[in-house]
């Protein structure tokens, strides 16, 4: 744990080297970019906007109004990086939501539960990603405004590791609905559970910090009992080719790895207020669910194609 006295010194000293480059000026030392706008320390934003304590400085102090928040868009500050790798993400997965008939390979096969189960896994992109870019952005507003957007941050989560899963399951089980309505319904109970969990007050603590991410990663890891029951029942070479396992399990890597960094304060806890605008815990953790997304997104098309060359080789020796 950093003491108060080592937070006060690497904060007179991070200050004393930006006078180096910038002069005397207290208010270009404060200021980000040409906007102006003055950024805080921890000591100077209120108790409730304390959350990581190696992160001292580039804080937006509580704002009380949506448009200054908005605002805080348009210049440099350490929930920046937060923002933007998840906006930017969120509006590429609308794109391919909207496109997607374009963007997905039609066969004589191709049915429109096709299209909606890969639609299906958009909108969980989509809402998980724009829900946390709007929380990040929001969060200055206020105590009762942050309280709400984290709550909906992590629903978010819920909503993207549900459709992932549902997803996968619909082309990787398509030919055994057992299997899919079964573990696509013990997704819904865990998403449920997960959802309600996230939604109560407790559960945004610093303290539950570590409960959270192991929560999330256990959910993540249910997607594995359908895989077992693939094997019992077709084999695992089979499997591994239906789900396209290889790019699930980077996926699952991925989310893990990133839940682990973001519960370990990694790195951020070893060097304090050297990453508090760049490199810090949470903004590794965002770019990790972008390319854990990417992985799945990349399983999901390969396993619809899978299917659909099966079932056009089995049409073309029916005719």
């Amino acid at each position: 744990m950093v003491t108060e006295v080592q937070r006060r010194k690497l904060t007179s000293s991070t200050e004393e080297g930006v006078e180096l480059l910038y002069g005397d000026n207290q208010q270009q030392l404060n200021t980000s970019g040409s906007s102006g706008k003055r950024l805080y320390t921890w000591d100077e934003i209120p108790v409730w906007q304390h959350d990581n304590e190696y992160i001292y400085t580039g804080y937006v102090r509580e704002t009380n109004s949506m448009k200054e928040s908005f605002l805080s868009l348009f210049y440099i500050h350490n929930e920046s990086v937060n923002i933007y790798t998840h906006l930017i993400p969120a509006f590429c997965f609308l794109s391919m939501l909207l496109f997607n008939t374009y963007g997905v390979k039609p066969h004589p096969t191709t049915t429109y539960g096709d299209y909606v189960a890969i639609d299906l896994f958009f909108i969980g992109a989509f809402t998980c990603l724009g829900l946390s870019s709007t929380f990040h952005c929001f969060k200055s507003h206020s105590l009762k405004i942050s309280v709400f957007g984290n709550k909906l941050d992590y629903l978010g989560i819920v909503i993207l590791i549900s459709t992932s899963l549902i997803s996968v399951l619909y082309f990787g089980y398509h030919d055994d609905p057992f299997i899919f309505y079964i573990f696509s319904g013990i997704t819904l109970c865990f998403g449920i559970a997960c959802g309600i969990a996230s939604l109560k007050d407790k559960f945004r603590t610093r303290e539950w910090r570590p409960y959270r991410a192991a929560l999330f990663v256990l959910f993540g890891l249910s997607g594995v009992l359908p895989i077992i029951a693939g094997i019992m029942k077709y084999g695992i070479r089979e499997v591994f080719e239906r789900v396209q396992l290889k790019w699930i399990i980077w996926e699952g890597v991925l989310y893990i790895f990133g839940a682990f960094l973001y519960g370990a304060r990694f790195p951020e806890k070893f060097m304090p207020g050297k990453v508090d605008i760049w490199g810090q815990s949470h903004q590794i953790f965002h770019v990790l669910v972008v390319i854990a997304a990417l992985c799945h997104l990349r399983g999901l098309i390969g396993s619809y194609e899978l299917v659909h060359q099966k079932l056009d080789a089995q049409l073309q020796s029916i005719t």
